[in-house]
């Protein structure tokens, strides 16, 4: 399903299926510039197809490899539409990792990228990279305008979950540095337009930084990574459980025990 607003000069996608209304989730794109901004996910191809027909985008820029953000990128590329990736996204879309039951079930499993749509950049919408909640994960920027796109980086101010892999230092850096482009406006993917966004974002950092301390002071009096996680974020709520750990408080503290000084991929 496909409902539309608008927000000025940006307009909203919000892409639902009953599938993932049944899990309390939907996504959106936006466009802005003529240009599509994310590609919801695969189970709404037909609606984003439709659209597409009707609207024809100039191009599209993804934030991400997430099916929920880059679920749609082979439609595009059979209706010609070109794309414009983070670098390192491409090679994802070719070579699909599994994903957990959850995330097929409110999703849809993403088909893997046999040909690539033709690149796409566009003079004014810039990706800034914003690593964390995936390696390659970029925000959409358009520095004229002073508004962010801004995929998955902020999501919520507490947010206690995440996948493995995620690296929540990485998302504070990234939080920051988004803040300190002094967007006025924001457009978050799961939450659409974020009021008064440099003060979101940074209280953001400071909650996971807080977060972090509290780990870490922890670990190294001896806790566990399940004891820290019931001190610091609580016991797993049913998302966790629903999910089988997929998209857990534990993937949270795992994220701050394991971090490395892994250099971002760009």
């Amino acid at each position: 399903m496909l409902r539309t607003e608008t927000h000025g000069d940006v307009t909203r996608l919000h892409f639902s299926s009953l599938a993932s209304r049944s899990m309390g989730y939907e996504v959106s794109a936006y466009v802005t510039r003529g240009v599509l901004v994310d590609t919801g996910f695969p189970r709404v191809g037909g609606d984003l197809a439709a659209w597409v027909g009707t609207h024809r985008p100039e191009g599209a820029l993804v934030t991400h490899y997430h099916e929920d953000h880059a679920g749609n990128v082979d439609r595009l590329a059979a209706l010609g539409v070109p794309v414009g990736f983070p670098a390192g996204t491409v090679a994802r879309l070719i070579d699909l990792a599994p994903i957990g039951w959850s995330r097929r079930y409110c999703w849809g499993s993403a088909r893997p990228l046999h040909r690539p749509p033709p690149p796409f950049d566009h003079p004014t919408l810039q990706l800034v990279p914003a690593r964390g909640h995936s390696p390659e994960h970029h925000v959409v920027w358009d520095a004229e305008r002073e508004t962010a796109f801004g995929g998955d980086l902020f999501i919520g101010v507490k947010v206690r979950l995440a996948h493995p892999g995620e690296d929540v230092r990485a998302q504070v850096e990234a939080l920051r540095r988004i803040a300190g482009l002094g967007p006025k406006r924001f457009f978050d993917a799961h939450r659409g337009p974020v009021p008064d966004p440099i003060a979101q974002l940074t209280a953001k950092a400071d909650w996971m930084e807080e977060m972090i301390h509290a780990i870490e002071q922890r670990a190294r009096e001896g806790w566990s990574a399940t004891a820290i996680r019931d001190a610091v974020l609580g016991p797993e709520d049913l998302t966790g459980w629903v999910s089988r750990g997929d998209y857990a408080r534990l993937n949270f503290v795992r994220s701050v025990l394991d971090s490395t000084s892994t250099p971002p991929e760009q």
